[in-house]
């Protein structure tokens, strides 16, 4: 079943429950009604939004994700459900003892298929470059093929971008930065909502270790997910009628939250990506626990194909 993604952000809203229900009423008195077990991720986005604790607790306990944004229109905060896996200790206890070179294969694993999916759609050239990267990545990446993959990856993705000297920068405001952002992070959420359902610790990461970071192991599993929030801004980019608004409108935001839904294959099945995310991430702890040393991927079309 596809769960819901509901953004507040164009109004002032009040959201209560009535009989497990959520409940938005906004300010012009306009009220819209959700069954709290039939939504995926709800975003925060509105200053002026009030809603109680039992709001909250009713939500995580369904298994939704809850993202604050701050007034850049930006994630600042993320809320995960703690209901999770039943199996919860014996699976996060796995993860603590797993060995390191079970570790560097995974991460070998996901920089290989980051790669791959960056070289989709580009020019034959940069194509070329990317394929012989991914091909020689070594356990662990030791020679950092990521970042020689980037330097690659982005000026060959966004020329005209590059030429403008608007490059991919996290701390910029640039409407292109700013919609890689909010696209990274919604993906970033939905991926650790999976980790968490899957009993894993997402500040536990193979990579990303930074001891700020709540959410290192959900950064290291979205990597290969990146490049398909790229196309959905290079579509943004190429339409007129989206470029002009600047900065991150509620029509870009539209736009990304499509990613979420994004139609994707998973070994024998496909489905939206936020349905076949678990699958992915118990294909991970599989790689972790030794019991597999390949890592199934899900994998998608551009967007503009998928449109077609």
């Amino acid at each position: 079943m596809i769960k819901h993604t509901i953004e507040v952000s164009r109004l002032p809203a009040q959201i209560s429950l009535k009989h497990k229900q959520l409940v938005l009423q906004l300010e012009e008195g306009e009220t819209r009604r959700f069954a709290c077990e039939d939504v995926g991720v709800l975003i925060l986005q509105h200053p002026a939004i009030s809603l109680s604790a039992a709001v909250l607790n009713e939500l995580l306990q369904s298994g939704a994700v809850v993202i604050i944004c701050g007034a850049n229109r930006l994630p600042t905060g993320i809320l995960l459900p703690t209901v999770t896996h039943t199996e919860l200790v014996p699976r996060m206890m796995a993860q603590l003892e797993s060995e390191k070179p079970a570790r560097k294969n995974a991460w070998k694993l996901i920089v290989q298929a980051k790669i791959k999916n960056q070289a989709a759609d580009l020019p034959d050239t940069a194509k070329r470059k990317l394929l012989r990267l991914a091909a020689n990545v070594k356990s662990g990446d030791t020679e950092n093929h990521e970042a020689q993959a980037a330097k690659i990856y982005w000026p060959a993705r966004f020329p005209e971008r590059y030429a403008q000297k608007d490059k991919r920068d996290p701390d910029s405001e640039s409407l292109f930065n700013s919609c890689l952002n909010y696209g990274y992070a919604i993906v970033r959420a939905a991926v650790a909502r999976a980790l968490v359902s899957a009993g894993l610790q997402p500040a536990l990461g193979v990579f990303h270790h930074h001891r700020s970071n709540p959410f290192c192991l959900a950064d290291d599993v979205m990597e290969p997910l990146r490049p398909l929030v790229d196309l959905y801004v290079e579509e943004i980019l190429n339409d007129s009628e989206l470029v002009e608004f600047e900065p991150l409108s509620a029509a870009h935001r539209q736009k990304l939250l499509g990613i979420l839904t994004h139609p994707v294959k998973f070994a024998d099945t496909s489905g939206p990506l936020m349905a076949v995310l678990p699958r992915y991430v118990n294909s991970f702890y599989r790689v972790l626990t030794k019991e597999t040393k390949t890592l199934t991927f899900p994998s998608y079309a551009h967007p503009a194909n998928i449109h077609d």
